[in-house]
């Protein structure tokens, strides 16, 4: 079966002050990384000789999710190569990365309400736009696909990228992308992709 498996990384420290994570390398949290060994333990085995390879964003949050999923099954052979991937990383908001939106809007005014009369193709200053999001995550999608033609690939990510990916298998506008649901943990499978 070729297709892809999508999996969000687990859940990240609290934050409740909402500040803007962006690709900021921030570690999973105590309660995300039990989420994936849950994870690990009810999904994994089904993926048993199916998955030809692992390809996570290379932050930590996602490169732990990729090793704690692949830890303490039994494979047949020996465990699928894990391969770190910069273009899955999540969206760089740039500077707006680490602020609270009233930071935002104090520090960059206007931009904010900017972003939401133009989501996919805004860019604060610094950072990249969802189509350029969208753009780079295709590209290394595709290019693991056909190093890969045969089995299943397993595409640890984050939430943005996923929704990028696919709204783009499921023909939506990139405007429509935050109506994906992308929990903590959660996957996602597409088929003949």
């Amino acid at each position: 079966m070729n297709g892809m498996w999508f999996v969000r990384h687990g859940a990240l420290p609290p934050n409740p002050e909402r500040r803007i994570v962006g690709n900021r390398d921030i570690p999973l949290s105590p309660a995300g990384r039990e989420q994936i060994r849950v994870l690990a333990h009810d999904f994994m085995p089904i993926l048993a000789g199916r998955l030809a390879a692992v390809v996570s964003s290379d932050l930590g949050r996602c490169r732990e999710t990729a090793s704690i999923l692949l830890t303490g099954n039994e494979w047949a052979a020996s465990p699928p190569p894990i391969h770190l991937e910069p273009a899955l990383r999540e969206l760089n908001l740039g500077q707006w990365q680490g602020l609270t939106k009233a930071e935002i809007e104090q520090l960059f005014p206007g931009q904010y309400d900017a972003r939401g009369r133009d989501f996919p193709h805004f860019c604060p200053e610094g950072g990249e736009s969802f189509v350029q999001l969208q753009s780079r995550a295709l590209e290394a999608v595709g290019r693991w696909r056909r190093h890969y033609p045969a089995g299943t690939l397993l595409v640890v990510a984050h939430a943005g990228v996923i929704r990028s990916l696919l709204a783009c298998y499921m023909a939506l506008p990139l405007d429509d992308v935050l109506r994906i649901p992308q929990e903590y943990a959660c996957q996602t499978f597409v088929p003949e992709w």
